[in-house]
């Protein structure tokens, strides 16, 4: 096992998102002589390419490295990742499947280490849900780690989190901030992971500095275990009354399928919050261990913290006109990258054609 001297060059693929704040902190651990952002050439319409074109600036000008890559493919990777160590992916939902390329150049140029982009969920199987999840090419990335980089010298670590209701815009599991109310499908008692995204960020520069701790193990790392009663009384200050407003399994079941039939993206909305209701958002819900007790300096905040600070962001921006979530650089749940994979591989399952549809609004799904 090499030592953590060893490992001084490390890549992080992706720069919004996650990807965004593992960059900026791992420039500033200075524990790294080369951090490296790599991301798409380009993101495909003119408004994106000039954000990435902004944040390629920024970044550059912390010090860090950026290398962009013109296509999924193996020799791409491979001549991105020359000269460095480790490689923390960080891609969305759409790009989960482009990390096998990414594992198998990454074999090519010699690099000695893999952080897939989990930081949320594992792929139980749902009991009702009849298709594979859209978390299912997680499972064939990790296959392939296991089977083909593992032999080949390329050591892994996955690393699951839970939620970030700091990066996942609330109102994907039916909590209208600014408005203190909520929608709950079920009963609202099963546990699920919170973890904030500055604590998944801190818990990733910690991990990549021992190697030899870190390799080739599961981490499993939880902010807090909560159910959505719980969040639903920090929010409206109570589990019952004017707003709050309780939905049946049935009924969401029944809204999940028209939603996704259709390929309408709000379906997002709802897989989210019967993924929860299942117990599918609990990063040990077969009992697996938790690891925090491998990262004793990280004292990680509560998701009632976490929702305060957001309601106090919402309230702030309301009283400016701005609205919305201040601070938040997410797009509209039912617009974002995760919501149109989730619902394009749902129309599939339906053999619907055509691409996912936008909803007009970011009014609740009920």
């Amino acid at each position: 096992m090499a030592s953590s001297a060893a490992y001084s060059r490390i890549a992080v693929v992706g720069t919004g998102g996650y990807g965004w704040h593992f960059l900026r902190a791992l420039v500033g651990s200075k524990h790294f002589a080369t951090v490296r952002a790599v991301t798409r050439s380009t993101a495909g319409n003119k408004q994106e390419d000039e954000e990435k074109r902004l944040r390629n600036q920024e970044l550059k000008s912390m010090g860090v490295q950026v290398v962009a890559y013109a296509d999924i493919s193996v020799k791409a990777f491979e001549e991105t990742f020359k000269d460095i160590d480790i490689v923390v992916s960080a891609v969305g939902v759409a790009g989960v499947a482009d990390q096998i390329p990414m594992i198998d150049g990454a074999i090519l140029a010699g690099v000695k280490w893999f952080i897939p982009s989990e930081y949320g969920v594992a792929d139980y199987q749902s009991m009702w849900m009849p298709f594979s999840s859209p978390l299912a090419a997680k499972s064939l990335v990790r296959d392939h780690l296991f089977t083909v980089a593992k032999p080949k010298g390329l050591a892994h670590t996955i690393v699951y989190t839970g939620m970030a209701l700091d990066y996942l815009d609330p109102r994907a599991i039916g909590l209208q901030l600014g408005k203190r109310t909520a929608t709950l499908v079920g009963r609202g008692g099963t546990p699920a992971t919170f973890t904030s995204i500055h604590d998944v960020v801190r818990l990733i520069v910690e991990i990549v500095k021992r190697p030899q701790e870190m390799q080739n193990r599961t981490i499993r790392f939880a902010g807090s275990t909560a159910n959505m009663r719980n969040l639903i009384k920090v929010v409206t200050g109570s589990n019952c009354g004017e707003h709050l407003r309780i939905i049946s399994i049935d009924e969401a079941k029944e809204r999940f399928f028209e939603l996704a039939r259709s390929r309408n993206t709000k379906a997002f909305h709802v897989y989210a919050r019967l993924l929860i209701e299942e117990g599918l958002a609990q990063i040990n819900r077969c009992n697996e261990p938790l690891d925090n007790a491998l990262f004793p300096t990280i004292s990680p905040e509560s998701v009632h913290k976490t929702l305060e600070r957001l309601m106090a962001k919402a309230s702030a921006a309301a009283a400016e006109g701005s609205g919305g979530l201040a601070g938040m650089k997410v797009a509209p749940v039912h617009r974002s990258d995760t919501a149109k994979s989730v619902t394009d591989g749902l129309g599939k399952s339906y053999k619907q054609g055509g691409p996912s549809v936008l909803s007009s609004s970011d009014s609740d799904t009920f």
